[in-house]
């Protein structure tokens, strides 16, 4: 029995041990517990920061090679702004010595024109000054073309002067060339203003038919709001199988960057104040699209204009100059006592052909004309 006892007893001192051997793990378990709840919670913070600075470095380097390539972009168009000043100075420099050059040739000019002056008789210095007067009053200038009509004049007059009809056939033989000339520029420039013109037609008659139609949308928006709000009282519950009143508005629309901006919005009212917006954006558009157009009819009128003032003035001064060399003549009798030759001849017959080369040319400025009257009513009425 004393030996049961004992064995009993240390039985249970054994199991006391264990015991407190199972608590104090016990006791570790939660601690440890504890502590790897901490380091998991630490590590994940360690992660979430390590992924921020992760971010961050990268927007960096992002942001540096952007400074990078905005200095290099103003560094090139530096470079290419200083080279382009350093090549216009250098065509100033050239510009300046050719202006130089040309001033000096010209004074000499002047020094010999005054010595040949001078050289000549009495006679002779009156008619280079009134032909220096001619020139710059712009009726005559000396031309190639004026020299071989002078030239091929026959009569006998007094030193070798050419008579007052193979002056008056240069002349309008050169008048003519000028005319010929304008009226070809006139003809270019018209011609590109009734192509910007009909270019501006177009673009109104689209505009119009666009307008049209989005006047028509509306109106079919506005009759789909106005269903709607009858039968939303009766079928509540059909509406979740029923497209909305936003996507409805969408689908009406045209497909384009307008439309993806409203299929954002959902409220209809502000996809008709959006609607509203682009109609007066439009509108200011036709507007200043019509002020242009206008304003290409005015300068088309002022060029017609300048052009009729342009033949009036010319055929005044020939007739100045008819009737300053019929003054002459009747001065002088005996100078125009003389047999006609080849020159006079050619000169008056190249006067009166001068009506019948202008006279295909005003029927097809009067087409224009026409055209550009009926391009103007239309826009009125429009």
């Amino acid at each position: 029995t004393i030996v049961e006892l004992e064995a009993s007893q240390r039985h249970l001192e054994g199991k006391e041990q264990a015991l407190k051997i199972l608590q104090s793990m016990a006791v570790l378990d939660k601690a440890t517990t504890h502590t790897k709840e901490v380091f998991i919670k630490s590590e994940q913070q360690k992660r979430a920061l390590e992924k921020e600075i992760n971010i961050l470095q990268w927007e960096i380097k992002i942001n540096q090679e952007k400074l990078k390539n905005i200095d290099e972009t103003w560094a090139e168009k530096y470079d290419r702004i200083y080279c382009e000043n350093a090549s216009f100075k250098e065509t100033l420099k050239m510009k300046t010595e050719e202006i130089k050059l040309l001033k000096s040739e010209n004074q000499l000019l002047e020094q010999q024109h005054l010595e040949m002056v001078a050289m000549l008789d009495v006679k002779q210095q009156k008619l280079v000054q009134d032909n220096i007067c001619l020139s710059k009053s712009g009726v005559t200038e000396v031309t190639s073309l004026e020299l071989a009509v002078l030239g091929a004049c026959a009569c006998n007059g007094p030193e070798g002067v050419p008579c007052a009809c193979a002056k008056m056939s240069a002349a309008t033989r050169k008048q003519l060339l000028q005319l010929k000339q304008e009226f070809e520029l006139m003809k270019k420039s018209k011609e590109e203003a009734y192509i910007m013109a009909d270019a501006f037609r177009i673009a109104f008659e689209q505009q119009l038919m666009r307008r049209k139609d989005q006047a028509f949308r509306l109106a079919q928006m506005s009759k789909i709001c106005r269903k709607e709000t009858k039968t939303v009282k009766w079928k509540s519950s059909k509406d979740e199988k029923r497209k909305s009143l936003g996507e409805k508005l969408i689908g009406m629309l045209a497909s384009g960057p307008e439309s993806k901006k409203i299929e954002e919005l959902d409220n209809p009212l502000e996809i008709i104040r959006t609607l509203t917006d682009l109609l007066n954006d439009k509108e200011e558009m036709l507007a200043h699209q019509r002020k242009v157009s206008y304003m290409l009819a005015r300068t088309l009128e002022d060029k017609e204009n300048a052009l009729q003032r342009r033949k009036e003035s010319t055929f005044s001064e020939e007739k100045v100059t008819f009737k300053n060399s019929q003054y002459k003549q009747d001065l002088n009798p005996q100078e125009c006592i003389f047999p006609e030759c080849s020159c006079c001849q050619d000169g008056f017959s190249s006067v009166p052909n001068t009506n019948p080369s202008r006279t295909p040319t005003s029927h097809s400025t009067g087409s224009k004309e026409n055209k550009h009257h009926n391009f103007k009513e239309t826009m009125n009425m429009k």
